[in-house]
């Protein structure tokens, strides 16, 4: 789970970076859309599918036999991990490297375009240090009206751990997208990262480990 989550703060690195031409949000999506979408991180890919409105995004995939749903919320700054069949769910606040701008010129101009699933998109150098010394760094190619549409790099924790991941989406539909689907339902529980995970048939690492 650790490596999932890894990959999609990745994506929320993009998310909420600020464009270096205006002070609007590089990522966050400008149309509201759903789409197929494939993660591979740690040796595994994660089949599953995406909701994205400004600001918002949620990914579904089944993880271990067990549905489960992250949701990125760019104006909370915040990850959410739902187990809907289990009524709980966990967070995951966004690190330094995702919420610092000290840097204006975070993308800056694209340094190629590619068709991606029928779709042209700019290609971008992500590279961003956080105050934390948690980091974001690969490329992401991005359509004119912000849909990332392929991820290709890596996060490190604030502890050093690195994760490396691609994300590519496919059988993109671009329309609204029903505002419930970016809220965790009503009474589930919280529950910390560590407690979640053996309900996933997950073992997490202690912090400071590989």
């Amino acid at each position: 789970m650790r490596s999932l989550v890894s990959c999609l703060l990745l994506v929320a690195a993009v998310l909420v970076m600020p464009s270096a031409r205006a002070q609007q949000l590089l990522g966050d999506t400008q149309v509201p859309y759903s789409a197929d979408r494939t993660v591979v991180t740690g040796g595994k890919s994660y089949v599953g599918r995406v909701y994205a409105t400004p600001g918002r995004q949620r990914h579904e995939q089944n993880v271990n036999g067990l549905p489960l749903v992250a949701i990125l919320r760019a104006d909370r700054k915040v990850a959410w991990l739902e187990l809907a069949e289990l009524h709980v769910f966990t967070d995951f606040p966004f690190p330094a490297a995702i919420t610092d701008y000290a840097d204006p010129k975070q993308l800056g101009r694209p340094i190629g375009t590619e068709v991606i699933a029928g779709e042209t998109a700019g290609k971008y150098r992500v590279e961003h240090q956080g105050s934390d010394g948690s980091q974001v760094y690969g490329y992401a190619w991005i359509t004119e009206d912000g849909i990332v549409l392929r991820l290709d790099g890596s996060f490190v924790e604030p502890n050093g751990r690195e994760t490396k991941a691609s994300y590519e989406l496919s059988h993109v539909r671009r329309g609204p997208q029903p505002a419930n689907l970016f809220d965790l339902p009503p009474g589930m529980s919280r529950l910390p990262p560590e407690a979640v995970a053996p309900l996933m048939g997950i073992k997490l690492k202690p912090a400071g480990q590989g």
